[in-house]
């Protein structure tokens, strides 16, 4: 009996520890499902544009995780900064912010010129037969029109809500995340339309692809330029983020393109007849709000887990001690709770489109099987790629945040297709 009290009465220091986490980061993750949500309608409206051009769901996933990679990765250095006191809410040259932007706006272009190097490769890799897809020069120039339109809309965002935050004294490490990733989810894929739109457009009026060729031909020596000329910056912040960061950031396209090949050759069982995934609106339209969470979830831990290590409340132990373990718990206690918001708002989402759906109990299975699966591995591999990452020497919000995430797309895919075998 006395031990039960004594568990009841752990609930209300729990609740205190975590008071501001369980204040600033609910409204964050609901505005990341119907954010996510948004993107997934898109995904399910660009059925046609993904027959037209075969292997564009391919980019769909490392496009969208890598503007989450580069963006709350750049938030969580911000929040860092803000528990170190080096923030200050200026762009002048040599502040921590003009820094991190600059350093943010090098790492897109170059990173969405590798993309689309990764994603022509993995199609030609793993294609399937019969089947030709997007033109490497297509692909540079889809990722790169795509990329930055995005980048340039999440940059903005990301310094807005670093200003607002250092303010208003909030905790970027709890809200900031959530809102990047809910952002890119938004933003990316009309991004990635209208650079497919125009991809189209061009062949349309240059049947010989001279013009794609000359674009990519064009931003691929941009970006060498831009990764010579930060490297070489005379900024020492600078050039560890883009040291640290390009080698990650490669891995994480590299993971996410993978993701996005599993999707690509999904196939789900309809009354008998195994059927691409793309000709099951529904289950298109929990993906992208699905995975944003994931991430969202991914990413409040690491960042939490990155200014934990700078300021040392937490040491690179072998196990997780009992703060870190708590916040495992607090991550679980918010993915039931945003997993289930997912299935349930994805089955309202299909019916007002009237789109054919599984049922509400098996949309919110789905989703909360995947979820929770997905939860176990992103507490596990955070803290553990967060201490290697410490231990190391490298900075964890260089590291962690992208390839948390990256790991993320791929491990929610298989645990939400996992899902739909098991529930479907």
């Amino acid at each position: 009996m006395n031990m039960r009290i004594k568990e009841m009465q752990k609930i209300p220091i729990f609740l205190h520890n975590f008071s501001d986490l369980f204040r600033q980061a609910p409204f964050s993750l609901l505005f990341c499902s119907f954010t996510g949500l948004l993107a997934g309608i898109g995904l399910s409206l660009m059925t046609d544009m993904l027959q037209l051009l075969p292997g564009l769901m391919i980019l769909i996933p490392p496009a969208i995780a890598m503007r989450g990679n580069i963006y709350s990765a750049l938030v969580s250095r911000l929040g860092t900064s803000m528990h170190l006191g080096l923030y200050a809410p200026t762009l002048k040259k040599g502040s921590v912010l003009h820094q991190n932007a600059y350093a943010s706006l090098l790492l897109t272009l170059i990173l969405s010129v590798i993309l689309g190097f990764l994603a022509k490769l993995v199609a030609d890799t793993f294609g399937m037969a019969n089947i030709e897809y997007i033109s490497l020069p297509g692909f540079i120039l889809i990722s790169v029109i795509g990329g930055l339109i995005s980048g340039i809309i999440l940059l903005c965002i990301a310094i807005l809500v670093s200003i607002i935050g250092y303010r208003r004294n909030w905790d970027l490490d709890n809200m900031s995340s959530p809102i990047i990733t809910s952002a890119g989810d938004m933003i990316t894929m009309p991004a990635l339309f209208l650079a497919a739109i125009l991809l189209l457009r061009i062949d349309e009026s240059s049947p010989d692809g001279w013009f794609t060729l000359l674009f990519s031909i064009l931003v691929i020596l941009a970006a060498v330029f831009c990764a010579i000329k930060g490297l070489k910056s005379n900024d020492a912040a600078v050039r560890r983020i883009l040291m640290e960061s390009i080698p990650m950031l490669f891995i994480c396209g590299l993971l996410c393109t993978l993701a996005g090949i599993t999707l690509d050759f999904a196939r789900i069982t309809s009354d008998g007849v195994p059927r691409p995934l793309i000709t099951i609106p529904a289950l298109l339209i929990i993906i992208p709000p699905f995975l944003g969470e994931s991430n969202a979830l991914g990413g409040i831990l690491s960042a939490r887990l990155s200014s934990m290590l700078h300021i040392g409340t937490v040491n690179p132990n072998p196990f997780p001690d009992k703060l870190v373990s708590s916040n495992f718990t607090v991550i679980y206690l918010f993915s039931v709770f945003v997993f289930s918001f997912v299935g349930v708002l994805s089955y309202v989402a299909s019916i007002l489109l009237g789109i054919f759906t599984p049922s509400i109990f098996e949309m919110l299975s789905i989703s909360l099987l995947g979820g929770i699966l997905c939860t176990t591995f992103l507490n596990l591999a955070s803290y553990y790629i967060a201490i290697l990452s410490f231990r190391f020497g490298m900075d964890p919000d260089n590291d962690t945040i992208p390839l948390i995430t990256s790991l993320t797309d791929v491990v929610g895919v298989l645990c939400l297709l996992f899902a739909i075998a098991i529930i479907l």
